[in-house]
């Protein structure tokens, strides 16, 4: 729990426009409406899904998250727990979001991950999640100074299909890897050099394939999502 300090959530206090709109997107075309995102950090997740209409809650087992994130939101839409216990019924949610957690977990705190989202979520509610893709050519350009390693708390990596694989043993269906978005804004943080001096009509082209077709598969993170 030592790395989680202020300087650590502080670091990563970053809410990406693509990804909550993506999110909001895929509530709205199947009608998910209570939400729990698990791992909140600073909670700002938390906070654009209730400003945009929905019921949503957060947990994270760093109190200094929990600190930060009681101050964004309603102080009672914030849990502490881990990931592999959540305090909450049955049922209890439409939709779980899990924004750069798994790959914080052990394979075993995964498992025990993927059965607590699966016993909090209602039937036909859904999972989802980024984490770093192992996959992804950078990670064999870059070697030691990809992105995944630079931060300590990593502790086990997923492709797209081992991802998926381990979702289906628990049961989820209906694995989705590409995603409606927005395009305007384009997705800047991620276009290195050249390409982010781009006309902005070529990078929102380059907005859509790398979130909406099969290129999405040389990101750096994946998107996923699943159905109970």
């Amino acid at each position: 729990m030592s790395y989680y300090n202020k300087k650590y959530f502080q670091d990563r206090d970053l809410l990406d426009r693509h990804l909550a709109a993506t999110i909001e997107m895929l509530a709205q075309e199947h009608g998910l409406k209570k939400i729990l995102d698990v791992g909140c950090g600073t909670g700002k997740l938390v906070k654009y899904f209730n400003d945009n209409g929905f019921g949503a809650l957060g947990c994270d087992m760093a109190d200094e998250a929990i600190k930060i994130a009681k101050i964004v939101n309603n102080s009672s839409s914030i849990k502490k727990s881990t990931a592999s216990n959540l305090p909450f019924k049955n049922g209890s949610f439409d939709l779980v979001t899990a924004i750069s957690i798994i790959e914080h977990l052990t394979e075993k705190g995964a498992k025990l991950f993927l059965a607590e989202a699966k016993r909090v979520l209602k039937p036909n509610g859904f999972l989802f999640m980024v984490t770093p893709n192992f996959a992804a050519p950078w990670r064999y350009i870059q070697g030691k100074r990809w992105f995944g390693y630079s931060d300590p708390t990593h502790t086990h990596f997923y492709t797209r299909k081992s991802l998926s694989i381990l979702l289906r043993t628990y049961r989820f269906r209906n694995i989705k890897l590409q995603f409606k978005t927005i395009y305007d804004p384009p997705y800047e943080w991620e276009l290195p050099g050249f390409l982010g001096k781009l006309p902005k009509p070529a990078k929102s082209l380059i907005t859509f394939l790398l979130i909406s077709t099969p290129v999405s598969a040389i990101r750096n993170s994946f998107w996923i999502a699943a159905q109970k």
